[in-house]
């Protein structure tokens, strides 16, 4: 929530500046490291154990494909659902390859 109201409020700054100024350059560069973390996070979570996957990768290409095509306040003000996050993740993995099993785990 905190996240969001902060998005919020760079964007109202954005407004006030004009799409692709500097500043719009590095709210899209704070929200793209965001949805990395944030999906980092909730997909470490998950991933069960003896599973290779490089999760930074799959969560980098995951949000640059949310960010693609979308500007910050397209992004605040209609975000993607997590079936349309889940979509972009699963994309990102069918694109990197298969995942590694270790039968040793």
């Amino acid at each position: 929530m905190k996240r969001m109201m902060t998005i919020a409020l760079l964007s109202a700054a954005l407004a006030g500046c004009g799409e692709g100024s500097a500043l719009n350059d590095t709210v899209q560069i704070s929200v793209r490291e965001s949805l990395v973390v944030t999906c980092t996070t909730a997909a470490g979570e998950q991933i069960p154990e003896g599973i290779d996957v490089d999760i930074g990768t799959v969560c980098a290409c995951a949000a640059d494909k949310v960010m693609d095509g979308q500007s910050v306040s397209d992004l605040v003000t209609n975000p993607p659902s997590p079936t349309e996050a889940m979509s972009k993740v699963q994309a990102c993995l069918q694109e990197l390859g298969p995942v590694k099993i270790d039968a040793a785990a």
